[in-house]
């Protein structure tokens, strides 16, 4: 449980990393740049499950997570997550800027097969994700073309990060009521995570 903490807490990084392409403002109007409103975990007010492995993912962060704190101070066209990115190619979904939409479905929904409270709620937030990444794919693309802008930096295409972060997003916000944690700092938590990603 603590390993699946310390996952979750690295990636929200790289999460921050595109918010903005998220929501589609732009950075310095970004309602999520100060941080969640309160000091809670937000596994501690829902822990969702883990859709993509924790090895995978501690391994990724341990590759790329100080490249994502540099870019987390850049402004401009949202960068692509390499996180995000070597976690799809390790789990092969990833190909050429294109993600295996029904191999990553089968994924997500693999993760949860032992968790029946969350499994209607993870196959709809999929197609809500790809839809919007569909509709958010000229900047999606606009980011996979970026330069390098300081030495060692690695150009990842945006689509990964954009897929996950909004399940992320999407699951933390449509918490089980039988899951979900209620006290004041976790309804303050989700406010702001209904706009802001954070897991």
């Amino acid at each position: 449980m603590r390993q699946q903490r310390l996952v979750v807490a690295k990636f929200a990084l790289c999460l921050l990393t595109s918010a903005a392409l998220f929501l589609g403002v732009p950075a310095a109007d970004n309602p999520c740049a100060a941080g969640p409103p309160v000091d809670t975990n937000p596994a501690e007010c829902c822990p969702t499950p883990m859709l993509v492995d924790g090895t995978i993912m501690m391994d990724c962060y341990k590759k790329y997570g100080e490249q994502t704190k540099k870019q987390l101070q850049m402004e401009g066209i949202p960068r692509g997550c390499c996180i995000a990115e070597c976690a799809m190619n390790a789990t092969n979904m990833y190909v050429d800027g294109m993600l295996k939409r029904d191999d990553l479905s089968k994924m997500f929904m693999d993760a949860v097969k032992d968790k029946p409270e969350w499994m209607s709620l993870v196959r709809d937030a999929t197609n809500a994700c790809f839809e919007m990444a569909e509709k958010k794919m000229d900047e999606i693309e606009a980011g996979a073309k970026l330069e390098p802008s300081f030495e060692g930096e690695k150009i990842c295409h945006p689509i990964s990060g954009t897929i996950l972060r909004c399940m992320s997003m999407m699951m933390f916000a449509q918490c089980p009521a039988s899951v979900f944690n209620v006290n004041d700092d976790c309804k303050k938590l989700r406010e702001y995570g209904s706009i802001c990603p954070m897991i």
